[in-house]
């Protein structure tokens, strides 16, 4: 689908039985297949600020990409001219050695591809035209070939190809595994990142040979780093620049050429990305995100603090198309200013973010977006503009389309409508699963994270410290135990942990201190030995807190081997474990319920939630509350009161959707107590409002489909209000689902309510069947975890016996749901 497409406002106008039909539930978040990693911190990004610097050879210009094109701007700063122009998005650019063409990467007809166009500016010659990604284009020396990174043949993972294309023969051969190539002043010698084995990150610093291919490559520096390294020679050959999070921050390094000790060139405390060394090698050129959005910045090469470097500003921007402006307020229902996300698509097809904004996108529909907090003003190419407002899902979105004269400015105000008003009846939107700092080259600061949480209309977030293999993603001065100094009576942030062991995560909410470590599993580390979450689960208790089981499984657990890839099975038979996020950015929603739909049938009670899991400083990601859970509170909203609510489990988790269930009378979470002669149907309501479209509610008992409403002309909208059969007891929830949208930042339109929960004659259902597949599943984590590594054989048998324990839990279950007169399913 052509980027055009995918930016196009969503037809509303759909048939509910086409919808039905169509609907495709699968989770794939990752837009090529590869892994979060690779799809949020390699791939490159739209920008209001510079990305990328590339000096020119004759010292005179540096290039670099911004708002989609490719620009230039004299070295000393002043006006940046466009060499490109809509409707593709281009990155990364790199000069010709003899300065006359530009290459670059490109996002063209939603492919990423490698481009030329000549350094004035002009047509685009495509080199590449391969289906997988093509990024990080470099010159050979002779300026006859392009060296490029490419997925195409990669045979698992995250495995990339660095490629060289021959221009005159129009061909492509394979030169290394690996990615960001660098070619040496001399033209013989490649620099590279690779892995390194049995070291954590994206790869090491390597350099090998471009003459003699069988020469085995040197691994000049190792380092951590989250594909941010991007080597680049200094001219005279005899060192690399990179960059390196050693310090707590990205900061330009360079180490020499053949290896030995590094040096920190760049002293700050935010992020620096990208040198770029001068032709005569005195000077670098790099970006800083300091301000927020990057910005352009020149230091000696011997670096230094902020207070010696040079920012290159840009005076004023000449691109090849004519420009106006437009100037947008946003209402909400009672007329005054509200912050939105806003989806932009200006007459070339591209989406564009104000100056100094945020411009990110949406991987599961490729949707371009940006938050505001109420009025802004972005420059566009003249045409017609259309603006969306989106406001969560309890408003209205609401489109406006503006004609742009070059050189004018066109005004518009968006007002929005409340679709329901949940607040009003108690319930409060929280997302349980949210991170504000993870290697994003967006400089987020507590003020702009809090604007995109007031922008979703997300009423309580849990921002997640945690530990991406030794690296501590988000500060450590956050967390606490109370809430954000910037939350306000209607809208809190409260800091939290989460663990990552490697048989699964935990969150571990209304802590005031850090559960240690961060995480267990992880090779090459000193915490390579699989842990049991009691521990975190306990901890979390002690402090008041709550701990739940985020993005539960990657991959459905269909068999009991792919339900033993967590501790899930073992936490909830022994009694711990508080809440069950059903939805989450990385885990397949229908997947998810079915471990927990086996849960609920052994007799324990669990609330559904949501947690996106998603990173907020990261440009190709969804909005916070992308996949968020309901809560009814009691009394006023606090992080207290919705906390009791979820534990008290009236509560739905949602991608959009917003499902109310009353069973009897009863709200999810609530129980019935009938005699054994008590009726066995039992009056359920339900009903579903949603911007999203919706292919069907379904009221589910005991894990089956015991009455579903398909979508018909009005997709936004479902009821049902009958009996349904409840003869053994059990439970009873409403689910429902739905395609794609462009208002999901999910793969798919998902929610699915807490339980209500049925007690006959004194007995809770339960399933054979499913306690014997999670005894199953205890069986196959106890293989999983049986050549650890441990460090002791005690500590071993200690972690067995606790898995022993879970296991016969689910046996005297299935032992007796199994026994005559016992009710089973």
């Amino acid at each position: 689908m052509s980027s055009r497409a995918l930016l196009t406002v969503y037809a509303t106008a759909v048939a509910a039985a086409t919808l039905a039909a169509a609907v495709n539930l699968r989770a794939d978040p990752n837009r090529y297949g590869y892994s979060d990693r690779v799809e949020k911190h390699m791939l490159p990004a739209v920008s209001t600020g510079p990305l990328d610097p590339a000096w020119s050879p004759d010292g005179k210009w540096i290039a670099f990409s911004m708002r989609g094109d490719i620009w230039k701007v004299p070295a000393a700063g002043g006006e940046a001219i466009a060499l490109t122009q809509g409707p593709a998005y281009y990155f990364e650019p790199a000069w010709s050695p003899d300065g006359k063409r530009v290459a670059f990467s490109m996002d063209s007809s939603g492919n990423l591809d490698i481009g030329i166009v000549d350094s004035n500016g002009g047509d685009i010659h495509r080199i590449t035209t391969d289906t997988d990604v093509d990024v990080e284009p470099v010159w050979s020396r002779d300026g006859r070939s392009v060296y490029f990174v490419s997925g195409r043949g990669r045979v698992r993972g995250e495995r990339f190809t660095i490629y060289r294309h021959d221009l005159a023969a129009n061909t492509d051969a394979p030169v290394a595994e690996g990615i960001q190539p660098a070619v040496s002043p001399n033209g013989k010698e490649l620099a590279y990142v690779a892995p390194v084995r049995g070291r954590l990150g994206s790869g090491g610093l390597w350099v090998r040979s471009l003459d003699d291919t069988s020469a085995a490559p040197t691994l000049v520096q190792y380092d951590e780093t989250e594909y941010r390294m991007k080597p680049a020679w200094s001219p005279d050959g005899t060192a690399i620049y990179y960059v390196s999070d050693d310090a707590g921050s990205n900061d330009v390094m360079v180490v020499p050429a053949e290896g030995g000790n590094p040096e920190r060139l760049t002293i700050d405390d935010h992020d620096e990305y990208a040198p770029s060394p001068s032709p005569d090698g005195t000077r670098i050129a790099f970006v800083s995100n300091r301000t927020g959005p990057t910005t352009l910045h020149i230091a000696n090469a011997g670096g230094g603090r902020l207070s010696s470097w040079h920012q290159v500003e840009i005076t004023s921007r000449r691109p090849r198309v004519a420009t106006g402006r437009i100037r947008v307020r946003v209402l909400d229902e009672h007329g005054r200013p509200s912050p939105a996300r806003i989806y932009l698509v200006a007459s070339d097809g591209r989406s564009y973010a104000p100056d100094g904004g945020f411009h990110r996108v949406m991987s599961a529909t490729e949707t371009h977006y940006f938050e505001t907090t109420g009025d802004f003003d972005v420059e566009v190419p003249a045409g017609r503009t259309s603006v969306e407002a989106v406001h969560g899902p309890e408003y209205r979105p609401r489109m406006v389309s503006l004609e742009v004269a070059a050189g004018r400015t066109a005004h518009a105000t968006v007002k929005l409508t409340r679709l329901l008003d949940l607040p009003s009846l108690g319930w409060y939107s929280g997302d349980t699963h949210i991170h504000d700092l993870h290697q994003g080259r967006f400089g987020l600061t507590h003020w702009t994270f809090f604007d995109e949480l007031r922008a979703e209309d997300l009423h309580m977030t849990w921002a997640l410290i945690h530990m991406d293999g030794t690296r501590l993603m988000g500060r450590w001065s956050d967390l606490t135990g109370r809430p954000s100094p910037l939350s306000t009576p209607d809208y809190i942030l409260q800091y939290a942990e989460e663990f990552r062991g490697s048989l699964g995560h935990m969150e571990l909410l209304g802590i005031s201190r850090f559960v240690l470590p961060l995480t267990a599993g992880v090779g090459g580390t000193a915490y390579a030995q699989p842990v049991l979450d009691q521990t975190y689960i306990d901890s979390a208790h002690a402090q008041g807190g709550i701990a739940g089981f985020p993005h539960p499984y990657y991959r459905p657990p269909t068999t009991p081997e792919r339900a033993a890839s967590t501790l899930i099975p073992v936490d909830v038979a022994l009694g711990r474990g508080d809440y069950y996020d059903v939805a989450s950015l990385w885990s397949d929603e229908l997947g998810s319920t079915e471990l927990y739909y086996r849960l609920l049938n052994c007799g324990f009670r669990l609330p559904a939630t949501a947690g996106t899991d998603n990173f907020s400083d990261v440009w190709r990601d969804p909005p916070p509350g992308s996949d968020r859970t309901y809560v009814h509170v009691k009394g006023r909203l606090t992080t207290a009161s919705w906390i009791q609510g979820l534990k008290a489990q009236h509560t739905f988790a949602t991608t959009g959707p917003l499902v109310m269930l009353r069973a009897q009378g009863k709200e999810p979470g609530d129980a019935i107590a009938l005699s054994a002669s008590a009726p066995r149907a039992l009056h359920v309501h339900a009903t579903a409002q949603s911007i999203a479209p919706m292919a069907k509610l379904d009221i589910i008992v005991n894990g089956v489909v015991a009455a579903t409403v398909a979508a018909s002309t009005d997709s936004s909208r479902l009821a049902f209000d009958d009996t349904v059969a409840v003869p053994e007891g059990g439970w009873v929830a409403a689910r429902v689902t739905g395609p794609k949208s462009r208002y999901v930042g999910d793969d798919y339109a998902f929610a699915q309510t807490s339980p209500v929960y049925i007690v006959r004659g004194g007995h809770r259902f339960t399933s054979p069947n499913d306690a014997k597949f999670l005894s199953d599943a205890i069986v196959a984590l106890e293989k999983r975890v049986e050549r650890g590594p441990w460090r002791t054989e005690a500590e071993h048998e200690a972690f067995t016996a606790s898995l022993e324990k879970a296991k016969a839990v689910y046996d005297a279950i299935a032992s007796a749901s199994a026994t005559p007169g016992q009710p089973t399913r």
